[in-house]
């Protein structure tokens, strides 16, 4: 399995396919897998890098606390350690935290931006569905904030449709202190996110997505990047809301590719 040692912790990556490179950095608390549709569409066109954040998957789960100001640290050194002097960067939620710090504090590292369903700070209902969802992880379970997450990021038709395949993915997901723990931290760094007063120092072409019903992520506060940075565009997609890569996956991965391939 390839792990690298980036630091301090040691982050377990996959690479596939071929050609000028992809990072997709993955939300709060998920896995590597959850770009698993992603990658088969993605990698017939660029080589794409997937990996698990520190705190979650097979990566190491510090009891020191963290930002996604270290998380955007951890993917520079990741890059170096495989050779990558620059990439298009593709983040989703947490994600698209972390890459926004790439691209301020790395920028030569970053050819085009993707920001999804994410934000430079967060608003109080945002920040009290962390708490609440600290609060459930620690009495109850990390299973059961998976489950809140379904409620709050899809739309009831979606959860119906796909209900089966929905538990499946549920009771697979393992409980244990570890993960607790790696959740834990990745929700006080997303919690501390803010980078209004530096976005105008990214400098890459950047994409930012926002679903028009997102509960999680404030769709305001999602509009703000697009105002901030520079060089970039922004595209609504309605009726749908935290979990808009999912329910409209096809056009959103559309949109995506057209962006990264376009000259």
């Amino acid at each position: 399995m390839p792990y690298a040692q980036v630091k301090g912790v040691k982050l377990y990556y996959e690479v596939h396919g071929e050609g000028d490179p992809v990072i997709l950095i993955c939300g709060l608390g998920s896995q590597l897998q959850s770009w698993a549709t992603q990658v088969p569409i993605y990698s017939k066109h660029l080589k794409v890098v997937i990996f698990d954040n520190r705190g979650s998957g097979r990566s190491d789960k510090p009891e020191v606390r963290y930002s996604t100001s270290d998380m955007a640290d951890d993917t520079a050194a990741l890059m170096e350690e495989l050779g990558i002097e620059s990439a298009h960067i593709v983040g989703k939620s947490m994600g698209g935290m972390i890459a926004q710090w790439l691209a301020i504090k790395y920028p030569n590292k970053v050819q085009k931006l993707v920001l999804g369903c994410s934000s430079a700070s967060r608003d109080e209902v945002g920040n009290e569905i962390l708490r609440m969802g600290r609060e459930i992880a620690t009495k109850v379970g990390t299973k059961a904030v998976w489950l809140m997450s379904l409620y709050l990021g899809y739309n009831r038709e979606y959860i119906e449709e796909n209900l089966g395949t929905l538990k499946e993915i549920l009771s697979s997901l393992p409980e244990d202190p570890e993960v607790l723990k790696g959740y834990i931290g990745q929700s006080y760094a997303c919690e501390g996110h803010y980078t209004i007063d530096l976005l105008n120092k990214i400098s890459s072409e950047t994409l930012v997505i926002l679903g028009e019903t997102d509960l999680i992520a404030s769709p305001k506060r999602s509009r703000v990047l697009a105002e901030q940075i520079p060089n970039s565009e922004l595209k609504v997609f309605t009726g749908v809301g935290h979990g808009f890569w999912r329910e409209k996956q096809e056009d959103v991965d559309n949109l995506v590719l057209d962006f990264l391939l376009s000259s």
